[in-house]
């Protein structure tokens, strides 16, 4: 019976099975430590910080002519806001979808892991469906700490447009995830690569000022992070509780192309990272 099983046995793309079982180990060890999600949902709160008592040193308010000129905004609070809400899932992403793998290493279960038939694209995205509900979490515990202390509020007439861009983001960030998860296969240590990649992706991201303050150069690489697109059309019916139907319709086309973009590319870089790896022996490797 067991030959048979192993002779017909045909590999999957996806197992979504064993998606929910790696999801809901990663769960488990989240919960172990619930006041963790809280602390994480203060922490860019903190990080926001510098950026608002900047602005109220240079431009004497939580606004200025020239931000509001640039932005189309008056208010600098609301406008960080959102985007700092949204960068969460950015930063969950890189650190917790792309390093899963090494903590299956540091915790010894990285070769018994991959020595199992099942799709690894299985395992990643059942560790990006669990980030993704921690990230959550900790996103609306940060958004819902800072409306209060800032005194800020928001429009929910637009909730149902706001949901589909933020889910297809992060959709799209799997994709991101993926190519990092293969990066740090193959290099190991994942400290400076996603300190590098993360810091990157903030300094180009319309998160503290508009895109309109980037040289053209890389104002047009911004786009091809996917937060870039849900950041701009959030703010804009978070805050207006408006946008032109014809433009969102622009974006979200974007970004569906940067979705398949990062999906086709980062599974190409994993799967690639992974023969690489296990060609040269060096799985268990630090």
């Amino acid at each position: 019976m067991t030959e048979t099983q192993i002779t017909e046995f045909k590999p999957r793309f996806m197992d979504w099975t064993a998606a929910r079982v790696f999801a809901m180990k990663n769960l488990k060890i989240a919960m172990r430590y619930p006041a963790n999600l809280l602390i994480w949902g203060i922490f860019p709160i903190l990080w926001l910080t510098p950026y608002i008592l900047m602005m109220y040193a240079i431009g004497g308010g939580s606004s200025s002519i020239n931000f509001t000129e640039l932005s189309g905004f008056n208010d600098f609070i609301t406008f960080a806001l959102i985007a700092w809400f949204v960068y969460q899932y950015v930063d969950a992403s890189i650190w917790s979808i792309g390093n899963n793998f090494r903590w299956e290493q540091f915790s010894g279960t990285l070769e018994p892991l991959f020595v199992t038939p099942v799709p690894r694209i299985s395992i990643l995205l059942g560790a990006a469906f669990s980030d993704t509900l921690q990230t959550t979490i900790s996103a609306f515990v940060m958004l819902g700490i800072s409306t209060t202390l800032f005194g800020v509020s928001y429009s929910l007439t637009m909730i149902g447009p706001i949901l589909l861009f933020l889910i297809t983001m992060v959709f799209a960030l799997y994709g991101l995830g993926f190519m990092v998860a293969g990066l740090i296969l193959v290099f190991k240590d994942p400290s400076v690569l996603t300190q590098f990649i993360d810091n990157m992706i903030f300094v180009i991201s319309p998160i503290n000022y508009p895109l309109k303050v980037l040289p053209t150069s890389v104002r047009y690489a911004s786009y091809i992070i996917p937060s870039t697109f849900a950041i701009i059309v959030i703010r804009q019916l978070a805050i207006n509780g408006t946008i032109d139907i014809f433009l969102y319709l622009i974006y979200y086309i974007g970004l569906l192309l940067v979705l398949a973009f990062f999906w086709v590319v980062g599974i190409a870089c994993f799967r690639y990272a992974e023969r690489w790896t296990k060609q040269r022996g060096h799985m268990g490797g630090f």
